[in-house]
C-alpha cells in the first residue's frame, strides 16, 4: 500500500513542473490545513479570560516567603514578616528560599460596602500549589480538599463564598498561605472579590478548561488506547499499534491522579506516574520512525533507559525529601530536561524531514498537530519568562494528549485504508473467481454433453452388435431352418424360443437398477426362474447382502447375464438334475470394508450349483478335466471382459461355476 497521496512531488525535472504538480495535488489542501492549525494555535494562546465587571480585582499583594514544613493551618498574624515585600499578581513564587518548591505567605486586601446584601465569594482563577485561604483571621478554605497532592504542576481554579459576618465595612485582609513542592514554585493568579453570581460563571469556565476537560481528555486516550490495543491484536505486524497504545497508556496514568483527591494508599505510585511524561518521549522517536515507514537507529531499550534512571532517582529522594529533593533537581536540570528537548527534536526533526522531503501524507498530517503544539510550549515559555500574561492556562497539559490523538487518528486512517484496499481487492478477487467458475461450469457441461453423447454412441453400437450377434444370428439360422424342405418344427421353434430369450435377456439388461448388483440379479431371477419351472426344474435362490461394485453397466449386465444363462443351460441339458441352485454372496477376503484398496480382490461370488452326474473325468470338488467346450470358452472370455474369474468344478456330485466379480468394473475410472 503506498503511504503517499497526490501532493507536493519529492523531486521532478524542474521547479515549475514541480510546482504545478503541487498545485494539482494535494498542495492547496495542505496550505489550508496548516492555516487553520495556526488559527487554531493562535486562539489557544491569546484568549486571555475576561474579568467580570462589578468585581474587585486585586492586582497586587504583600508575600513573605517562609521555610519549608510550616504548618499550613496557623493563623497568619496580621503585621507581615519584616522581609515582607510587594508583588504583582499574577506572580509565580519561585523556590525561594528553598531550593526545591516554594514556601510562603501572601496578604492581599479589599473593600467592601455593607450596603451590598448579596453574597460576596473570593475566586483564584489559576493557582498552582496548595494553598490555604483566610479571611479576617478566619480559615475558608483548602485547596487540598479539590486537587490531588500527587500531581506535579496542578494548576486549579478556586471560589470560596465569604460568610456575611465575617466582613467588615471598608477594608478586609486576605491571608493566603502557599505551599508547593515543584521544581518550577508555586503560582498564584489575579485575586477576584466580588458579588458571588458575577464570580461563579467565571469559575465554571476555568473549571471546565483545567478541571473537566484534562479528565475527558484522559478519558479518550483511554478509549484511543484501547482500540489501538485491539488492532494490535488482531494485526501483529505493525508494532506501532502497540507502542502508541502503551504511550498513551501512559497517559491515562499520568491523568489518574485527578481523579483521586482522598488518601488512598497510591499516593507514592501516583507521584512516580508523574514521570510518564519521560517514557512517553522515549517512545515517541519510534513511533515517527515507523510511522514514515523507517527503523529506528537506536535500540528503544536504550532510550527507556533514561525514564528508568529518573524514576529511581525520585524514588530515592522520596526517602527524604528535605536532604535529597536538591540532588534530585540537580539531575532534572542537567540530565531531563536537556534528554526531554533531544527526544522531542529528535521526533520533531524526523516528521518534519519526511513531510517535506519524502511528501509523505501521514507526517504532513501530524505535523499540523505539531505547529499547535510548537505555539503552545512557545506560549508556556514566554509566560514562565514574563514576556506574555500569566492569566492565560498552561497549555503544557494539553500537548500530550493532542499529539497523541493526531497520531493516533492518523494509524487508524492508515488502517481504515488498508482494510479498504483489501475489501477492494477481495472484490475484483471475487469477481475473477465468479468468472473463472463459470467459465469451468461451462467447460464442465460441454464435457458432459460430450460424454452423453459418447455414452449413447457406445451404447448404440453395443446394442447393434449384441442384436447382430445374437438374435440376428438365431433369426437367420430359424429363416434357413424354414427354407429346408422338411420343416423341423421342433428345431425351429427352439431357435425361436431362444432367440426370444436373447432378446429378452438384451432388453433386461437395459433396465436402469443403478449400481445395484442385487437389483440386476433379481431381473435375472425373474426371467429364468418361468423358464426352469417350465421344465420341471427346482431352482434355489440364495442371495446374501452384496458389497458394492463400482462401475456397473448395462452392458456388464448382459454378460453377467449370458453367463449365468449358458451355466443354468448347461446344468440342465447336461447334467440330469432337477435342482439348480444360484448363490449370490461377498467373495472370500472381502468385508464390509473391503474395496479396490482391500486385502480382498473379488467383491461377489456368484456360484451356479446343480446335483447332476457331472462333467466325464472329474473328481468330486476339483476343477473339472473335461475338454473345454465352444460354449465354456465363451463364459471364460466374457467373464475376462467383466474382469471377473471363471472357475469349473465337477465331480461325481455335481457342476460348480464360480463367478468371481471384481469390485471395479471395466470402464469406471472413464464415467467418473
Amino acid at each position: 500500500m503506498s503511504q503517499h497521496i497526490a501532493g507536493l512531488p519529492a523531486s521532478g525535472p524542474s521547479l515549475p513542473i514541480r510546482l504545478r504538480a503541487w498545485l494539482k495535488g494535494r498542495g492547496p489542501l495542505l496550505v489550508v490545513y496548516y492555516g487553520l492549525a495556526i488559527l487554531f494555535g493562535l486562539v489557544l494562546v491569546m484568549a486571555t479570560p475576561s474579568t467580570p465587571s462589578g468585581v474587585q480585582p486585586i492586582a497586587e499583594a504583600r508575600f513573605a516567603p517562609s521555610a519549608a514544613g510550616r504548618p499550613m493551618d496557623n493563623p497568619p498574624l496580621e503585621a507581615m514578616p519584616p522581609d515582607a515585600a510587594t508583588v504583582p499578581l499574577p506572580y509565580r513564587c519561585k523556590a525561594v528560599p528553598h531550593p526545591v518548591g516554594c514556601f510562603g505567605l501572601f496578604q492581599l486586601t479589599f473593600r467592601y460596602t455593607a450596603s451590598q446584601d448579596e453574597p460576596w465569594s473570593i475566586h483564584v482563577p489559576i493557582l498552582s500549589g496548595r494553598i490555604t485561604l483566610w479571611v479576617n483571621g478566619a480559615l475558608l478554605a483548602d485547596s487540598q480538599t479539590i486537587q490531588s497532592d500527587a500531581v506535579v504542576n496542578q494548576a486549579i481554579p478556586l471560589i470560596q463564598r465569604v460568610p456575611t459576618p465575617l466582613l467588615r465595612e471598608g477594608e478586609n485582609r486576605i491571608d493566603i498561605r502557599m505551599e508547593a513542592w515543584s521544581q518550577s514554585g508555586g503560582f498564584l493568579d489575579m485575586v477576584l472579590v466580588g458579588p458571588d453570581r458575577l464570580l461563579r460563571s467565571a469559575y465554571g469556565e476555568r473549571e471546565w478548561m483545567m478541571v473537566t476537560l484534562p479528565r475527558l481528555l484522559v478519558a479518550w486516550q483511554a478509549a484511543l488506547c484501547l482500540s489501538l490495543l485491539i488492532v494490535w491484536i488482531g494485526h501483529r505486524d505493525e508494532p506501532i499499534h502497540l507502542v502508541m497504545s502503551l504511550i498513551l497508556g501512559l497517559g491515562v496514568l499520568q491523568g489518574l491522579p485527578m481523579f483521586s483527591i482522598e488518601p488512598n494508599g497510591f499516593e507514592r505510585l501516583f507521584r512516580v506516574v508523574n514521570f510518564a511524561g519521560q517514557w512517553q518521549g522515549a517512545l515517541l522517536p519510534f513511533v515517527m520512525c515507523r510511522l514514515v515507514g523507517r527503523e529506528l537507529a537506536v535500540p528503544i531499550r536504550f532510550l527507556l533507559a533514561v525514564p528508568a534512571v529518573i524514576a529511581v532517582a525520585f524514588l530515592i529522594a522520596a526517602i527524604d525529601p528535605a536532604r535529597l529533593q536538591q540532588w534530585f533537581a540537580l539531575l532534572w536540570l542537567v540530565v531531563v530536561i536537556p534528554w526531554a528537548v533531544a527526544m522531542l527534536g529528535w521526533s520533531a526533526w524526523i516528521l518534519i524531514s519526511a513531510a517535506i522531503r519524502q511528501n509523505h501524507a501521514p507526517a504532513q498530517i501530524v505535523l499540523g498537530s505539531l505547529i499547535v503544539i510548537i505555539m503552545m510550549a512557545g506560549h508556556d515559555i514566554l509566560s514562565v519568562t514574563g514576556v506574555l500574561d500569566l492569566r492565560v492556562p498552561s497549555m503544557t497539559r494539553y500537548m500530550a494528549p493532542l499529539l497523541m490523538t493526531v497520531i493516533s487518528a492518523t494509524l487508524m486512517w492508515r488502517f481504515a485504508k488498508a482494510l479498504g484496499e483489501v475489501s477492494r481487492f477481495n472484490d475484483v478477487l471475487r469477481r475473477e473467481v465468479a468468472t473463472a467458475e463459470a467459465e469451468l461450469r461451462a467447460s464442465f457441461d460441454r464435457e458432459q454433453a460430450q460424454t452423453r453423447t459418447a455414452a449413447l454412441e457406445s451404447e448404440r453400437l453395443r446394442l447393434t452388435r449384441d442384436l447382430h450377434d445374437g438374435l440376428a444370428g438365431q433369426l437367420v439360422s430359424i429363416v434357413a431352418q424354414c427354407e429346408l424342405p422338411q420343416h423341423d418344427y421342433r428345431r425351429i421353434g427352439a431357435a425361436a424360443r431362444q432367440a426370444l430369450d436373447d432378446l429378452r435377456l438384451v432388453v433386461a439388461s437395459l433396465d436402469d437398477v443403478g449400481n445395484d448388483l442385487g437389483m440386476m440379479l433379481a431381473q435375472f431371477y425373474d426371467r429364468i426362474g418361468p423358464q426352469l419351472q417350465a421344465q420341471g426344474i427346482e431352482l434355489d435362490w440364495q442371495m446374501a447382502p452384496l458389497p458394492d461394485i463400482e462401475g456397473l453397466r448395462s452392458e456388464h449386465a448382459l454378460t453377467l447375464f449370458r453367463i449365468l444363462q449358458e451355466a443354468v443351460t448347461n446344468a440342465v441339458r447336461h447334467s440330469g438334475c432337477r435342482r439348480v441352485a444360484i448363490v449370490m454372496a461377498p467373495a472370500p477376503g472381502s468385508n464390509s470394508e473391503g474395496g479396490p484398496d482391500g486385502e480382498g480382490r473379488f467383491a461377489v461370488r456368484i456360484v451356479v450349483r446343480d446335483e447332476g452326474r457331472g462333467i466325464p473325468g472329474g473328481t468330486p470338488g476339483g476343477i473339472a478335466a473335461a475338454r473345454s467346450g465352444k460354449g465354456l470358452n465363451n463364459m471364460r472370455m466374457r467373464a475376462a471382459s467383466l474382469g471377473a474369474e471363471l472357475t469349473l468344478l465337477s465331480g461325481s456330485d455335481g457342476t460348480q461355476v464360480i463367478i468371481d466379480l471384481p469390485f471395479l468394473l471395466p470402464g469406471f475410472r472413464d464415467i467418473q
